[in-house]
């Protein structure tokens, strides 16, 4: 009887392996053999075209030679900076839209095995120029003044606001709920852009628990642009200031 119970087991045992040996053989597709990596720059000057992280602008990527081709979304950093390092070599259609800029295609790029340096043209919508942030001690409120160039002469301006947070991720979707009334402005109907000079303001008095002394804190201003026909709009910025309290 217990021999007859060991010869049912091994039988067993060899049907069981039989049945899960497939799906232990060896995967023998390659993995990503190269990097993609550059900026998104202005055409007009060459400067990084900043975004944010969370939620800003990012790349497409549609890799060529396959029945579906299925959309690879790859992140572009606050600064207007990209690195991809998972990347197969092959050729690519590459869009860049709902963005900060206008919208921009690259039909079969190619990407050769090993390193692969690209910086992609574009128009931003909105150009934040001549920014300041300053922190005045005597009335303890930090201060932008920065002035703004449409990317095209059609583009008009909904809304202006200086950010401020913890870290250099600061931006539209990470950010301070601050109070007061002079860190944004709104423009119920959409304002053309010219040369006007603007200020925003934290007040730190109004905002002490978010603000405490001897830390670092990162500011940031934004501006949204109003363009029809584009897609989605994200917020253009200027670079972050730190400022330590």
């Amino acid at each position: 009887m217990i021999v007859m119970k060991n010869i049912i087991y091994v039988i067993l045992s060899v049907v069981i392996l039989t049945i899960f040996f497939p799906s232990c053989k060896i995967d023998n597709f390659e993995g990503p053999n190269a990097t993609f990596y550059g900026a998104i720059k202005d055409s007009l000057g060459g400067g990084l075209v900043e975004t944010e992280l969370i939620n800003g602008s990012a790349i497409e990527a549609y890799e060529l030679g396959f029945t579906t081709q299925v959309s690879q979304k790859w992140l572009i950093k606050n600064t207007g900076e990209f690195r991809n390092n998972l990347v197969f070599a092959n050729k690519y259609d590459i869009y860049l839209r709902n963005c900060n800029f206008f919208p921009y295609t690259v039909s079969g790029i190619t990407i050769n095995a090993g390193d692969n340096e690209y910086d992609f043209k574009v128009v931003p919508y909105i150009r934040i120029k001549n920014c300041a942030i300053t922190l005045d001690k005597t009335t303890n409120k930090v201060n932008a003044t920065f002035s703004l160039e449409a990317g095209k002469s059609f583009v008009k301006l909904k809304t202006i606001r200086l950010y401020a947070f913890s870290d250099i991720y600061v931006g539209e979707n990470v950010k301070f709920s601050t109070a007061g009334t002079t860190y944004s402005q709104t423009f119920s109907t959409s304002k053309v852009i010219d040369s006007s000079t603007y200020t925003l303001s934290i007040d730190l008095g109004l905002n002490s628990t978010m603000f405490l002394t001897g830390r670092n804190y990162y500011f940031r201003v934004g501006a949204l642009a109003d363009v029809t026909g584009v897609g989605t709009i994200r917020y253009n910025f200027a670079p972050y200031v730190k400022i330590t309290l």
